[in-house]
């Protein structure tokens, strides 16, 4: 996984690149995040409900939510927006 963050005002915006297969395990955070799927696709389960995202998919965790995603079979970016 390759990050680059910007953070300017309480906002952060991640730029995240995905390995094939990856898995990032169920977890929280305090703050909304919202995300868009810019090149290939992920399984993502947030509040125990899973969704097939591919590119131009979005997605919103509320704030406290578990959710957790894992890489579908081809390199994947997604990005993120949530308060810093």
């Amino acid at each position: 996984m390759t990050e680059h963050v910007l953070q300017s005002g309480g906002v952060a915006v991640r730029s995240i690149d995905l390995a094939p297969r990856t898995v990032i395990e169920t977890h929280r955070h305090d703050e909304e995040c919202i995300g868009i799927v810019t090149r290939g696709g992920l399984a993502m389960v947030i509040a125990g409900e899973q969704r097939i995202l591919a590119e131009g998919d979005t997605y919103v965790v509320p704030p406290a939510t578990a959710h957790g995603m894992r890489v579908l079979e081809q390199r994947t970016h997604v990005i993120e927006v949530r308060k810093a």
